[in-house]
């Protein structure tokens, strides 16, 4: 959700959508990728440490995947029955000023139209 106060200031709420952060990242595989590669041998060695990690990443990626696709169903269950808190960061001008979380989705309706009236919410997160 983004949205602009009386002072044209930008605001934005990132719900996190899934139960735990990402423990795999793909960036770490492409930080090794080479900007250009040719036809001569030297380009194969300057892609080799791309490719390690790629190999080596994959697995992990596609595991990781599999396991959030299977527990989606829980996850969702156990948010709206509140067991799991919904996670919500505000952010003002592209700099994060809090962390929040909610119990359950009546909570998570009723926090987004707050900050979202309050623009700036007042002593950080809860």
């Amino acid at each position: 959700m983004r949205w602009k106060d009386e002072s044209g200031t930008k605001w934005r709420l990132r719900q996190q959508r899934l139960a735990w952060p990402r423990w795999v990242k793909p960036e770490v595989a492409f930080e090794h990728a080479p900007s250009g590669l040719g036809d001569d041998p030297i380009s194969a060695i300057i892609a080799l440490p791309f490719l390690l990690v790629f190999a080596v990443m994959l697995p992990f990626w596609l595991a990781e995947l599999l396991l959030r696709l299977l527990l989606a169903p829980f996850v969702a269950v156990l948010r709206l029955a509140g067991a799991i808190p919904y996670r919500l960061k505000l952010y003002k001008a592209g700099r994060l000023t809090g962390s929040y979380s909610a119990d359950g989705h009546g909570e998570l309706v009723r926090l987004r139209h707050e900050l979202r009236r309050m623009g700036s919410p007042a002593g950080g997160g809860h």
